[in-house]
């Protein structure tokens, strides 16, 4: 636990309570009511999870603009929209700015979110969102990109200064910031990270009596340490950082490493970890947005990363976007949205109850992500054809072990219960004895 419970706001003030968007790009109605622990947006690619998120990470300045939408009338392609396809069709040119949604913050404020009216219908444009009662919200986004893995990043200096949390914070973002925009800084979010964390571990060293102790510094090495045993995998045996110039030193129980030689999921984990850490250095109540927390990860990990995150930061609001279904059903007490496609192929969210939501991870993709099966195609095809040939005959004991022998020789012996159910719901109740 490294945040402590805030003075100021409480939890049911802080961050997002309730996003409405109507009749915009491919949203036909969606209602989001953020839960104050934990919401997770799922569904399929291209249902709007990560243009909702980007919404709400504007209050993080991490700004997005929109381009204006093609839109047919009769057989014609001949108008551009900032709208949906219904206002579109007839808009209303008397109005400079139309309202597609509202956002209701935990304090209570209320503020619509408008869309510009083209000057042109016939010119495409780029276009920004006015959210005229915008509040200020503490937080980070951290994209679907992680950045800190990669080739080896040498720490050739350190600054002389050792920043505050805030500075450190910011100069990192920045980093990642200006790498996902597509632009270099000549400088590696990785190299930051290392900076930082060589600075901490000498300024904050109070044995060195022949340096000026930093207890900010101390407390960002040792914290930032204590965050890591909660969030690194514990079959790696995590025992603590290590400063040996010009690197930091992973120490484990199963052998030691450079930072810069962790795998693509161990990086992503601390990469996701320092950011919260640092903001949560400076605020209390604050909100994370995360898109996909899942890259890179073993699905061992997808199943820990959230429960892990919400026991080491007991006082943040995450706002997940996910396709995983080990995060989707990660935490009981959460609010999981589902983004899915109506009859006229408008995007709708519903929200999920209890029992999908404690679902088998099978079962998730099946019914949330509109996957048919999570078996690979060839084992499909198997489970079908041996399912097939025992719908015919009815059923008995005999016939159930000749089912689960079959399924056993092509090491499918775990769907036998599936495919007990799926011969059951064909037969019908007169159909078995």
């Amino acid at each position: 636990m490294v945040t402590k419970r805030s003075e100021g706001k409480s939890d049911a003030e802080a961050g997002f309570r309730v996003l409405e968007i109507t009749d915009w790009r491919q949203f036909d109605s969606v209602r989001i009511e953020f839960h104050p622990r934990l919401t997770v947006l799922t569904g399929a690619n291209a249902t709007g999870k990560s243009t909702i998120l980007g919404i709400l990470a504007r209050h993080f300045n991490w700004q997005r603009s929109f381009s204006s939408a093609p839109i047919r009338r009769s057989s014609l392609l001949s108008s551009w929209s900032t709208l949906g396809r219904r206002r579109a069709v007839s808009p209303d040119r008397g109005s400079a700015w139309i309202e597609i949604g509202s956002l209701i913050y935990g304090s209570g404020v209320h503020t619509t979110i408008s869309v510009p009216q083209p000057a042109d219908p016939h010119d495409r444009t780029s276009y920004d969102l006015l959210i005229p009662a915008q509040q200020n919200v503490a937080g980070v986004f951290l994209t679907s990109h992680r950045t800190v893995s990669g080739n080896y990043a040498p720490v050739n200096t350190i600054p002389a200064i050792f920043g505050d949390a805030n500075q450190i914070f910011e100069q990192f973002t920045n980093e990642v910031r200006t790498r996902w925009i597509g632009s270099w800084t000549g400088k590696t979010p990785q190299q930051a990270l290392k900076e930082a964390l060589i600075a901490a571990a000498v300024f904050g060293n109070s044995g060195n009596e022949s340096l000026d102790f930093n207890p900010e510094a101390a407390e960002i090495w040792a914290g930032f340490q204590s965050v890591m045993r909660e969030i690194v995998p514990k079959s790696l045996r995590f025992k603590g950082l290590r400063v040996r110039v010009p690197d930091v030193i992973v120490e484990t129980d199963t052998g030691d490493f450079i930072l810069d030689d962790a795998s693509g999921g161990l990086s992503a984990l601390i990469e996701i970890s320092w950011q919260i850490f640092l903001r949560a250095r400076t605020e209390t109540n604050f909100t994370v947005l995360l898109d996909e927390p899942e890259n890179h990860l073993h699905p061992s990990l997808q199943r820990e990363i959230m429960p892990s995150l919400l026991r080491a930061f007991p006082d943040v609001q995450f706002i997940v976007a996910s396709h995983s279904p080990f995060v989707v059903t990660s935490a009981p007490d959460s609010a999981v949205y589902a983004l899915d496609y109506d009859d006229a192929y408008r995007v709708y969210a519903r929200r999920l109850d209890y029992a999908n939501k404690a679902a088998s991870a099978n079962d998730t993709l099946m019914r949330v992500l509109g996957v048919e099966s999570a078996m690979p195609k060839w084992a499909e095809h198997e489970f079908r054809e041996i399912v097939g040939r025992y719908m015919g005959g009815g059923l008995n004991a005999g016939r159930l072990r000749n089912l689960r022998n079959e399924l056993r020789e092509f090491g499918l012996e775990s769907e036998f219960p599936d495919a007990v159910l799926r011969l059951t719901d064909g037969y019908g109740e007169n159909g078995l004895y």
